[in-house]
């Protein structure tokens, strides 16, 4: 007795997938991380299909755009995010919950090309994307409101500082050129540093972007302006 293709879970609601092509969408998943987390955005379906080893006509029965591709790939990402955030707000002293939260976020994005630019760069702007971006606002304030409120925390940092922060971050890494991709340790150690409270410590006088101004630099605010 011939045995049946098992099947796997459904994709998008629809009927699940063959076995097959269950393993076929894991493995472009897979590929498609690996390349776009080295070279960014720029990568394409042609691309992912070499590098999995599958025809592209494959890739795009499984994913009819980059788009969807791109976010099939990061919607987990951003529930990390999320996760990491909450874990970061239970913490019982409010510095180390935010330092453990900055230190994965960078961990991320220096491991990741793709999700810094679509987390921090708007580059692949669409309504679910630009969403959960903003959904990790309100998680950031009260991150910050919490270090603030115990003492640790600079009063002038506000939450518009911390995208800011992270494109320096990010930077230091991509200026290795790969011979140190963890150099941004140190650079966050240094900023760590600049924004602990201090009975010392002077004032900031340059007041930062502010929300509005970031929003608008990564694209944020894009939708809104048409």
């Amino acid at each position: 007795m011939t045995e049946k293709p098992r099947e796997s879970a459904p994709e998008g609601g629809g009927r699940p997938l063959r076995r097959d092509a269950a393993l076929n969408r894991e493995r472009i998943l897979s590929a498609a991380r690996e390349i776009l987390g080295r070279r960014g955005l720029g990568v394409t379906l042609d691309d992912v299909a070499r590098h999995a080893g599958v025809g592209v006509g494959t890739v795009y029965r499984r994913f009819p755009s980059k788009e969807a591709l791109v976010r099939a790939l990061f919607e987990q990402d951003f529930e990390i995010r999320r996760e990491s955030a909450t874990k970061a707000l239970a913490h019982p002293d409010p510095w180390e919950g935010l330092v453990d939260f900055l230190t994965d976020m960078t961990a991320d994005f220096a491991e990741n090309r793709a999700l810094y630019e679509v987390v921090m760069l708007g580059s692949h702007s669409s309504e679910p994307f630009e969403a959960a971006r903003g959904g990790m606002l309100p998680f950031l304030e009260a991150l910050i409101r919490r270090a603030q409120e115990s003492g640790q925390l600079r009063p002038e940092v506000t939450p518009s500082d911390i995208p800011v922060l992270q494109h320096m971050l990010s930077s230091a890494t991509r200026f290795t050129q790969g011979e140190r991709p963890d150099i941004w340790r140190r650079y966050l150690e240094v900023l760590l540093n600049g924004l602990r409270q201090r009975p010392d410590n002077p004032p900031l006088t340059t007041p930062s972007l502010g929300n509005e101004t970031v929003e608008r630099v990564m694209g944020l605010a894009a939708r809104q302006e048409e």
